[in-house]
């Protein structure tokens, strides 16, 4: 009967350690969507995604899928005055300007992401379809983009940004 009280007051002591111990918070991470290719286009038709990503507050959250030919597959997801799909123009010469940009700031030799370490900041994900090379995809939170990357941001941003509403002195 011994052998078994010695196990049994040991069992009790930890499930009683247990009750006193502090609960473990929850981690909640930030939402985010994943840039896709709408199904029915080749990704030799497309030249880049541009997307911001949702905050917790009101950050505007939009895709925009540039084509070659000057299309502009766009979704408005959150926070921007033109919500929902739609497609515009740009043209192509500026288009083959935004590609140019890419391969001018070197965006295929910068890292895939870049972390601000706050769980309340937006992100952009740049997705760039340069001929002859991979698809390549940075991500990187408000705040923590290096120079190039940041100016490649803005640069995009002024182009695509007045397409979902928002004016470029954000």
């Amino acid at each position: 009967m011994r052998h078994f009280a010695y196990p049994l007051a040991f069992v009790a002591g930890l499930s009683a350690c247990s009750q006193h111990a502090t609960p473990q918070q929850p981690t909640f991470q930030k939402p985010r969507t994943v840039s896709t290719i709408p199904i029915h286009t080749f990704p030799s038709d497309t030249a880049l995604v541009f997307q911001r990503t949702p905050c917790y507050g009101t950050c505007p959250a939009y895709t925009a899928t540039v084509f070659r030919n000057g299309k502009v597959s766009y979704n408005g997801e959150r926070s921007v005055p033109v919500m929902g799909q739609h497609t515009f123009s740009l043209d192509q010469a500026t288009v083959a300007a935004m590609l140019d940009e890419a391969r001018r700031r070197n965006f295929n030799s910068l890292e895939h992401s870049y972390h601000a370490r706050v769980t309340d900041l937006p992100a952009t994900i740049i997705t760039t379809y340069l001929p002859g090379q991979k698809h390549y995809q940075v991500m990187a939170e408000r705040g923590a983009a290096p120079q190039p990357l940041q100016g490649y941001i803005d640069y995009l941003g002024a182009k695509l940004d007045p397409l979902a509403g928002l004016s470029t002195q954000r």
